[in-house]
C-alpha cells in the first residue's frame, strides 16, 4: 500500500501528538502498543513513520534506564503546536484517553526497575531501583540463592515498590 505524502504526514503527526501529550520517554514497543491497540496506524506504516520522524529530527533516540526510548524534539513539539488542528477529533480523543489512562503506569514502568542476574552457581544478584525525574532515589542490591526468589522479589518490587520504599524510609528515619 502506497500512501500519499499528506496521509503519511498525518500519521506522523499522530505519533508526535502521542509523544508530546505523554511527556515521558517511551520505548518503541510502548509507542507501537499505543498506536496499534487503538488502530490508529497499521504496523508497516508505523515503522516507516518512526524512521521518517527520526530522520527529519522530529523525534530522537534517548537511553533512559538502559532502554532505547523516543521523545519528541523541540522541532517535533513545534510541529504539533502548528498542525494539531489537522488531527481528526476522534484520533486526538483516543490518544488523550490513552495518555490519561496509561501515563502513570508507563511512568512507573520506567521509574521502578527490578532486574536480576546470575552471579554464581547458587547466587543471584537482584537490583531494585526507584527513579524520579531522572534522579536515582534508591538502588538496593540483594544476594539471593535461587532464580525463583530473584523473580519473586522483582515481581513484588514492580507491584509494591511505593509501599516498600516508603516503609523502608520510614523505618530508617523513625
Amino acid at each position: 500500500m502506497i500512501l500519499d505524502s499528506g496521509v503519511l504526514a498525518d500519521k506522523k503527526l499522530l505519533i508526535l501528538y502521542l509523544l508530546s501529550k505523554i511527556g515521558i520517554p517511551l520505548t518503541k514497543p510502548q509507542i507501537t502498543n499505543a498506536i496499534l491497540e487503538n488502530n490508529l496506524i497499521d504496523f508497516f506504516t508505523f515503522q516507516q513513520c518512526i524512521f521518517d520522524l527520526e530522520e527529519s529530527g522530529m523525534i530522537k533516540h534517548t537511553i533512559y534506564q538502559k532502554k532505547q526510548c523516543f521523545t519528541a524534539t523541540d522541532k517535533g513539539e513545534k510541529t504539533v503546536d502548528v498542525f494539531e488542528q489537522r488531527i481528526p477529533e476522534n484520533a486526538s480523543r483516543i490518544i488523550n484517553n490513552y495518555v490519561s489512562k496509561n501515563r502513570d503506569s508507563l511512568r512507573k514502568e520506567s521509574q521502578v526497575i527490578a532486574e536480576y542476574k546470575k552471579a554464581g552457581e547458587k547466587e543471584y544478584i537482584v537490583s531494585l531501583k526507584v527513579i524520579e525525574n531522572e534522579l536515582l532515589l534508591m538502588d538496593l542490591k540483594l544476594n539471593v540463592v535461587s532464580a525463583k526468589q530473584a523473580k519473586q522479589i522483582c515481581e513484588k518490587w514492580k507491584n509494591c515498590s511505593e509501599n516498600i520504599y516508603s516503609r523502608l524510609i520510614s523505618s530508617l528515619i523513625n
